[in-house]
This record gives C-alpha cells, structure tokens and sequence, in this order.
C-alpha cells in the first residue's frame, strides 16, 4: 500500500435516512484487487456504470455586471416566492411550509439537529507552524491537509504560546527556560473564539454579538397585524480582531471587523488567510394577516415591500474599527456576487482574503447567492459546500416524501492564488449531504467527495453512503466516477481520502470499517470491509501501513460502553484487521468530535488523546505508544486544580443592587456570585468558575427599559450600545466543577508537553514517561 503521508479523519454525523427512488450506481462486491486490474482470480474487477440520469449537476454561476441587475435580480426571485407571510424565509433554505409540514407530522427524527454540529470536522498531523526565530522543535494542529493550516485554540511558533479561552487571550513567553505569562487581554466580541498569529499579529475570529441594521416599522393595512419586526433588528454577527503583539507586556486590540453573517471556518496557506461566513437578508418588515380574509391584502402589502428594497436589504455589510475610526458599507462589490443558473435562495456565502501581515481590513471578498456549512481547502482551490432541500413547494406528505428522496449538496470552488484575493473557478452538485469537510479530497485535480443519500429524518435507516469524483470542466464541476453501497441501512461516522486510498467509516450496531481503492478516478472501488463492535468517529495514519481510530466500544447491540482506541493493519487493501485496542470504559474524548484535540509524534510514536470519565470526576491526557503493531499505555496527564480563595476586583452585586423579577435578581439569590466589571477591573471569582456578560448583552436579559436604567446606575450612565467596551456583568460559579480542567488540546516544544485546560496551561516532561514530572503551570485569563 501506499505510504499514508496525510492524517485521517473522523466525525460523528447523525443522519440515519431513507432510500432514493433511485437506486445510485452500484459495485457488485468489494474485491481484493491486484495490480493488474484483477480479483485476484481472473476475473475484471467490478465496474462503476454510470447512468446519466444519476449525474446532477449545478448550473454554472453567473456574475453581476453591477448593484442594478443584482437588485432586479433580487427583487424578481423575491416576487415569485413572496405570500401573505412574506418570504417565509429564515435562511439555509428553510421556509414556513415546510417547517409547519414538520411541526404537524412531527417527523424530525431523533437525531436531525446533529447534523448542524458536525460541521466542525477532525484533523490529523499538521506541519510545523511558521514564524518564530529560534532553532525549537514543536508541534502544530492538526490539520486535514499538509501546507494549510486550520485556526485553533492555542498556537505556537516554538518561542512563545497563545492561548485563547473564554474570551481571553493569553500570551505565554518560552523562549528561555523559565515560562513566563506576560499578558492577557478580554476579547469583547463574540465567543468560542480560533486565532492565527505570526510576527506581532494575531487574528481571532468568532461568532456571537450582533450587528446592528435598524429598521423602521411599516404601517400597514387596518385588516392587517402588525408586523411583529421590533424597531430595531439586530441580526447575528460575526467578528475578526486582530490583536497587537509587538509588546509582550501590553496587548492590545487595534482593530475589529464585524460582519452580517456566521462565520464558518478559515484556512491559513502562507502568509494568506482565507475566511468563509454565510449571510442571510435582512429581516424585513413584512406584515401578516389577522384574518384568513386579509391575506390578499398581506400579500399586495409585501409585494409592494420587496419593490421599495434597495441593495442594502439585500447583501451583507461590515463595520470595521481601527486607529482611523469606523467604516461600514457593504461587504461586497456587487460585480464580486455570483448566481447560480438554479435558484438557490437569498443567503450569501463570502469568501474573504485578508493578508496575515498586513493585519484586517474589509477582506477583497467574493461571493455566491447561495447557502453554506462546509468548509475544506486545498494547496490552490477553497470549496463552500451547503446542503440544498426542497424549496417552497414543498407542502403535505407527499412534499415531505419528495424532500427526503430529492435533497442535493451543492460545492463551489473558489481559486486561492499565492498573494491574491479568491475568485470564483465552478460549481457541482451531488446528491445527499456531506458528514463534514473531510467527506471533500482535492488529489491531481480530481474533487473525490464521499455523500450520504436518504433522509436524515427517517428512521427507516434505509441511507446509503457513495464516493462520487468530480473534475472541472470549465466553470462546472463534472462527476466522472462514483462507487456506491457503502453501509446501507447506516450511518456515516467518519470518512478520510488519501492520495490514492480512502478510508470510510459506518456504524449502527457494528462498525464496517471500509478501504477505497481511488487509483483510477473514473473507476473507485471498495477494495475491503471489516466489521466490529463499535465505531470510530477518528482516524489517523501510523507508520506505513497502520490506521488508528478514535471512537467508542460497544455492545452487538449497539450500545456503548467507553472511549477505545482500535489499530487497524491496512497493509492488505482487501482484508483489513483490527490488531490491538485500548479501552477506557464510561469515558469519552473530545477527540470525538474535534480533530485538533488529537496529537500524534511519528518520531516518538506517541499518541496524546484528552478523555473524561462519564462520572465527571476524572479527566486527563491518555498517552499512548503505538507503533509495530501495538498500543501500549504510558500514563496519564492530568491538571490539578488551583486552590484560590475567593476574592474579587469587582463589585459584587446583591438582590438589593438588582431589579426584581429578571433573571440576574434570582441568580444573586443562589449560592452564585453575580459581579459587575469595569474595564480596569480584572474580574473572576478566585478558582470559582465565571460567565462573562457584556452589557450589551445584558440589555436582552429582561425588559430593555429595566435593563438599561441598572446599567446606567452600574456605569454611571457612560454606556454606549453602539460604542460598547470592556464593562461586564460576571456571573460565577463555586468550583466550576472538573470540567473546568478537561484537557483540550495538546503540543510539544522540544522535549515538553505542553496541554491546555480552560483555567491553564501546563508543561510537562517528556523526556520521563514513567512519572511525567510537571515543569511549569500558567494560569490562563
């Protein structure tokens, strides 16, 4: 086989589904292949016939010639869907009748709003990060492909480390032998913060806050209710804040880029980021109906509201604050935005460029009126991938029967060239959905994506899994092969393609573990199954000819038991085993669902997998030697916590300082603390554990004129909502519990560990695995 030169992947996706009408293109049975093209028993291997009536392809997209045709775009689209309620339009392709046709069946599905979870993806080895001028040895994140890295919690470049956790940044000085923290900052915007940082810059991207657009309400007709649209409408945010490191001892935000949208992930190859987010309309005032007779006139009523929209209504807009003050506009030039020739709702997928030394600015984006949730890159092209289902035609059963048979996933292309902004190259489609950005595989110009079909709201459990291979064919994404049959009945758990080999995994109550033999594009095949109690939901190469999986042991019957870690020899293509294991029962890992939480040293061949116990009163760092075969336990890493007593710069709010009958009055009234923060104040509750509140979050947390008068009192009255800063409202817990100390992630600098909680971070020793003598703890925030 193949040496595996890039890691493997694993994700849980919830999308147990029912057949297509149309049975997809099948093998007649997985063969031990040899070179030749044989079975090994004379007989031609098994060959893909490919129907054109299973090729589906997306139309090309189409540029704007300027803001005049998108808008009479716009509006035209907008004319045809618009009813009595509107556009029904709620984004990602949702409408009204649709949900209500679920509501009233109630056919969603135990599991059908995982599938938003599993975007996240997971990762294998990553190449050294770069920056840094010392001779250090260390380790990166893990990554899905070499040469593009991913953002993270926590970056090195061998000298020094950054950290980011709730909402703090900390920089950790380890040029010398001596660790030393030297600063942190408050991150305001948003939370579940990732950074990229190189020389004196750090980008930090997030999701959370708002973006303010008000809208003024529309009187409507007498026979027509109001329009239940608040004055003002904030729609969500998501923000990019670049961070000054050039004085380790004195941190400093020095700009903030907030967007209409969601972010969805970035990708880092040289000195270039690329940043994804999906934008939906703006909220417009639409108006509804009180009666089943005025619904004629709710509909003229909006019509004539989709004709007075300007541009602004409709594309997304940014704010960005730095040394010269605020500019905001929209976010892309209109000739930028591309349609698809097939109607694909009235979100925006962006792809931003931003130069990583050149710091944040508005991003030279490109666009697509298009949804998005995938995100994957290579060395040359970034591909946004949105699952697109039925639109608003759907209505009664029979819809839903049509939604869950004839649901595509939709792939744009954007080139990523050295030093310019991404530009639009084509567009496919595939049928069914993706598990994550690991079901995409960019190799010799050929897109191998691996797709499940059938409905993940039916519990039939009659979906099936396929390798489709896509080639670019002008501005169109073209299928030339596929290979069908994967765990029928099953859910996909995890997918990973490698150069010329991939790797699938299934799982209901027995995991097939399959081997992909994708040495001829047009012509896939599975070459290999195996079959064990369990699943994987990671997988990573070692050595030659060895895969590790990441997942839970489990019953026959499919219930599980704990976190295992399987070896499997795939040195035989078409008979994989499994060879060692290693169990730690009623414990899991967040390696589960987060690649970048794994940690793998060829040299050493060492393994480092995060895990909790079930119970909640045991965690730690698992490491592991796998090599020649084998998984061999080597110890644990565990952080104690801190002993702190309970102390405050703040000033702790009793029920006398809060409005009775909000939610903040009857927290106070716990053995809780609630505080508030001024933004000299460093905050926290000694080891206790702390949810930050910005007053401009605050506002929401009851009646908005209540609200607004004890933030007056709290800050003397000097607060702006449109020009918020570091005042906040801290609520925090005794202990926080063990959680708090739960390993998240993992890195090495020469001989040290390096592994990250959210209260710290901590180095230990690697060169003594028999006791893992700890050699420093940095208390993060």
């Amino acid at each position: 086989m193949r040496k595996l030169t890039f890691p493997l992947l694993a994700i849980l996706l919830v999308a147990a589904a029912c057949s297509s009408t149309e049975d997809p293109p099948q093998v007649t049975g997985p063969t031990v292949g040899a070179d030749d093209g044989t079975d090994g028993n004379g007989a031609d291997d098994p060959v893909v016939e490919l129907d054109p009536d299973d090729i589906r392809l997306l139309s090309r997209l189409v540029p704007f010639r300027d803001c005049d045709e998108l808008l009479e775009h716009l509006k035209d689209e907008a004319r045809e869907r618009v009813g009595p309620y509107g556009l029904d339009y709620f984004g990602g392709g949702f409408f009204r009748d649709e949900i209500a046709v679920l509501e009233e069946t109630g056919d969603f599905g135990d599991d059908a709003a995982s599938e938003a979870e599993a975007d996240r993806g997971t990762a294998g080895r990553a190449p050294q990060a770069e920056g840094g001028d010392g001779d250090a040895e260390y380790t990166g994140t893990n990554v899905q492909e070499a040469g593009v890295d991913e953002p993270d919690l926590v970056k090195t470049d061998g000298e020094r480390i950054l950290v980011v956790s709730e909402s703090v940044l900390t920089y950790v000085d380890v040029s010398s032998g001596d660790p030393e923290k030297t600063d942190s900052i408050r991150i305001p915007e948003g939370w579940g913060h990732e950074m990229f940082f190189q020389g004196d810059r750090a980008l930090l991207f997030t999701n959370g806050g708002t973006f303010p657009h008000p809208i003024p309400l529309i009187e409507g007709d007498a026979d027509v209710a109001e329009s239940t649209i608040s004055p003002e409408w904030y729609p969500a945010g998501a923000a990019i804040i670049e961070v000054d490191l050039s004085d380790p001892d004195d941190l400093e935000i020095v700009a903030t880029l907030k967007i209409q949208g969601q972010y969805l992930s970035a990708r880092r190859v040289g000195d270039t980021v690329r940043l994804a987010l999906t934008s939906p309309p703006n909220q417009l005032p639409w108006v509804y109906p009180s009666t089943p007779a005025s619904e004629e006139r709710a509909e003229r009523f909006n019509r004539q509201l989709i004709d007075e929209t300007t541009i602004e209504d409709w594309i997304p807009r940014y704010e960005l604050t730095d040394d010269e003050g605020t500019t905001t506009g929209p976010l892309l030039d209109c000739d930028r935005l591309h349609r698809p020739g097939q109607f694909s709702g009235f979100d925006v997928v962006s792809v931003l460029s931003f130069d990583l030394d050149g710091g944040v600015d508005r991003g030279d984006g490109v666009g697509v009126l298009a949804g998005g949730q995938t995100v994957y890159a290579s060395t040359d092209r970034f591909y946004v991938a949105t699952t697109a289902w039925a639109g608003q035609e759907v209505q009664g059963q029979d819809g839903i029967v049509e939604w869950e048979e004839n649901y595509t996933t939709n792939i744009h292309a954007f080139a990523i060239e050295t030093d310019e902004a991404a530009s639009y190259v084509a567009s496919g489609s595939v049928e069914g959905s993706l598990l994550n950005q690991f079901s995409m595989d960019e190799h010799d110009g050929y897109l191998r994506v691996i797709t499940t079909d059938g409905s993940p709201w039916n519990r039939q459990n009659q979906s099936e899994t396929s390798l489709v291979v896509l080639e670019e064919d002008g501005d169109e994404l073209t299928e030339v092969g596929r290979v069908g049959g994967l765990g029928k009945g099953e859910t996909l758990f995890s997918a990973r393609l490698l150069d010329d080999v991939g790797f699938a995994v299934t799982f209901r109550q027995i995991d097939p573990f399959y081997v992909l033999d994708l040495r001829d594009p047009e012509n896939p095949e599975v070459t290999g199954e195996l079959k064990i109690p369990g699943f994987s939901t990671y997988l990573h190469p070692i050595e030659d000819d060895y895969v590790a999986g990441v997942g839970q042991h489990a019953t026959d019957e499919g219930r599980t038991l704990g976190l295992k870690v399987s070896l499997f020899d795939v040195s035989d293509p078409g008979d994989p085993a499994e060879v060692d294991t290693w169990i730690l029962e009623g414990a899991n890992s967040p390696v589960e669902y987060d690649h970048r939480a794994f940690q793998f040293l060829p040299d050493r061949g060492l393994a480092i997998v995060p895990f909790s116990l079930w119970s909640g009163q045991t965690n730690g760092a698992a490491l592991l030697r796998i090599e020649d075969g084998s998984i061999t336990d080597l110890g644990r890493v565990t952080h104690t916590p801190a002993t702190v007593p309970p102390t405050s710069d703040c000033r702790v709010l009793g029920v006398d300082d809060l409005p009775e009958d909000t939610e903040l009055f009857f927290i106070a009234q716990d053995v809780s603390i609630v505080q508030y923060c001024g933004p000299n104040d460093t905050g926290g509750y000694g080891s206790w554990y702390c949810d930050v509140i910005p007053l401009a979050d605050l506002r929401f947390w009851g009646d908005l004129e209540t609200m607004d008068e004890l933030i007056d009192d709290l800050t003397g009255g000097r607060f702006d909502p449109d020009q918020p800063d570091d005042d906040r409202v801290e609520i925090c817990w005794p202990d926080g519990g063990t959680h708090r100390y739960d390993i998240q992630r993992s890195l090495v600098i020469d001989d040290t560990l390096w592994t990250m909680s959210p209260t710290q971070l901590q180095a230990n020793d690697l060169d003594v695995l028999d006791d893992l003598p700890v050699e420093a703890v940095i208390e993060l925030g």
